[in-house]
């Protein structure tokens, strides 16, 4: 006991020495720990909202738009079996090229060769019987002149004369009508082209009105695209265009405005523009996918956004612009009213005619919650640049 009594002294020097070295610690740990206010604000930063901004800059935009369209013929008909009979001598087969005037299909004539003869017998009798009639009724006039023959009689002649000369007119409309039926067994091609389909045999026995082809005139390529409203009075008959086509990478072909359309689609409120190319080698295909890029003058600088960095209220147009105020120059946005007009071929832009000074950032994401005098962030701690050239210069659908 008396031991642990003579050790007790050194013992409370150690706690003590201990609490020293704790205390010590505490003070440093609390001088070097950071202070609550820069935490605090780290936390509004983290609450401030992040908006993309963009630089507002004149750019050069040449008025230049690609729309996608399919080619088709430059006209194409259907060729119907006007007569009946069996096929003896087919001039074609489906997919074949065809000249203007080719023999496509040869019914059998026999029938329609011995409808003319018959015809043309008969129109030679009734020429005869006609010609007999007029000089009976020559005989009885110039009996009734000398009181030789009665009124009937010459009545009766005259009537007879009535009848040959009509019965003579029919037999005339018979052979035309035999004719053209024995015309009728021979088509050819309308004019040059290729035969999509001919689904004919030699042997078939064909009947009046069944289809035989489809021809289809390839010496011009055309493709049909759609305007709106603004759009449509930017371009005129005639206009040269530019047609690429996906089937030919790398190649170009010229064309011209063949039509613009007066009345829109009633459907989807545009107006219809026929483009035509020229094709003689016929390497443009009815179906094959091309791109008409209508070229509409000379580029010039202007002042672009996007059509999403505005805001519309009640017609007005109104955008965001971010800068610096107040200590430590925090952002603010700042709403600011615009003058616009909507761009050409490019649905997704704004020209700004004024409200905008060229230099100045505005938010371009976020901006249907942003407030006037709202305090933001830059995403990603920097401003965006203008857009790729490309689509500056014009719009692709």
């Amino acid at each position: 006991m008396a031991e642990a009594r003579r050790g007790s002294p050194g013992l409370r020097a150690g706690l003590l020495v201990a609490a020293g070295v704790l205390a010590g610690a505490g003070v440093f740990l609390m001088r070097t720990a950071p202070r609550p206010e820069p935490l605090a604000a780290a936390g509004e930063v983290a609450a401030l909202r992040r908006v993309a901004t963009r630089a507002v800059q004149a750019v050069e935009v040449r008025p230049r738009v690609e729309i996608a369209g399919v080619l088709e013929s430059r006209r194409s008909v259907e060729l119907f079996a006007e007569t009946r009979g069996s096929v003896i001598e087919l001039g074609a087969e489906e997919l074949d090229r065809v000249a203007a005037g080719q023999l496509l299909v040869e019914i059998d004539p026999l029938l329609a060769e011995v409808a003319v003869e018959s015809a043309a017998a008969s129109l030679v009798r009734r020429e005869s019987e006609l010609a007999l009639a007029r000089s009976h009724l020559a005989r009885r006039r110039s009996l009734a002149e000398r009181g030789v023959a009665s009124e009937s009689d010459l009545e009766d002649a005259e009537n007879a004369e009535k009848v040959a000369a009509a019965v003579l007119r029919e037999s005339r409309a018979e052979l035309r009508r035999a004719r053209d039926d024995l015309s009728k067994k021979t088509i050819v091609a309308p004019f040059a082209g290729v035969l999509r389909s001919f689904p004919v045999e030699v042997g078939e026995y064909l009947r009046e009105g069944e289809q035989l082809a489809e021809l289809l005139d390839l010496s011009t390529a055309r493709a049909t695209i759609a305007l709106s409203d603004r759009e449509v009075v930017a371009v005129r008959a005639g206009q040269r265009v530019e047609v690429v086509v996906e089937a030919y990478p790398g190649e170009k072909f010229e064309g011209r405005i063949l039509r613009v359309g007066a009345a829109a689609d009633s459907v989807t409120k545009k107006f219809p523009i026929q483009v035509e190319l020229p094709n003689a080698q016929a390497r443009l295909l009815p179906g094959m996918v091309a791109r008409v890029v209508l070229d509409l003058g000379e580029s010039s600088p202007r002042t672009v956004i996007p059509r999403d960095a505005t805001v519309d209220e009640f017609g007005l147009r109104f955008a965001y612009v971010i800068r610096a105020e107040g200590e430590g120059d925090r952002l603010v946005a700042r709403r600011r009213r615009l003058a616009v007009r909507p761009m050409p071929f490019r649905p997704a832009d704004f020209e700004v005619m004024a409200g905008l000074v060229e230099g100045e950032e505005i938010a371009v994401t976020g901006v249907r919650e942003l407030r006037d005098g709202e305090r933001v962030l830059r995403e990603n701690g920097k401003s965006s640049r203008v857009r790729d050239a490309p689509t500056a210069n014009g719009g692709a659908r």
